[in-house]
């Protein structure tokens, strides 16, 4: 993996769209859209973000950011993909692993993420040591 730099941003943004456009997210991501995404992510305080290639293509990427916490420094994975035509060949396993293994490295004490119940992604992530955390909720309010 390679550790992702501002002068990635188009590609990245590239891979972003056309993932979370398709099955299972179905999303509406413009283009635009999606490069602020990820440009304000790569802005956070304790930003860390790897980005895989295969034969020199980008397949996948991995993001997020640090939040000191009273236990230490908590890790949340804003945005994770592996492109459409990747999936199923372990790199988003190896990605997690080889990322997950660099934060504890780094004394990150916690890693966390927020992904659709019940779908293939829960069970992705159930896989590779996550667990869903019964005792929180994700609330949301929209303006009125």
């Amino acid at each position: 993996m390679k550790k992702i730099t501002p002068e990635m941003l188009d590609e990245l943004t590239v891979l972003f769209t056309d993932t979370f456009n398709a099955p299972p997210w179905n999303d509406l991501w413009s283009l635009e859209q999606a490069r602020i995404r990820l440009r304000d992510i790569m802005r956070m305080p304790n930003f860390c973000g790897a980005a895989e290639y295969r034969d020199g293509r980008l397949v996948g990427l991995i993001m997020g950011h640090g939040e000191q916490s009273y236990d230490g420094m908590h890790f949340q994975i804003l945005e994770f993909c592996v492109a459409n035509d990747m999936k199923g060949h372990g790199i988003g396993s190896e990605m997690i692993k080889e990322f997950t293994d660099y934060l504890d490295r780094k004394g990150v004490t916690s890693i966390y993420l927020l992904t659709m119940r019940g779908a293939a992604s829960e069970d992705f992530y159930a896989g590779q040591g996550f667990s869903t955390v019964r005792e929180m909720c994700v609330m949301s309010r929209r303006p009125s």
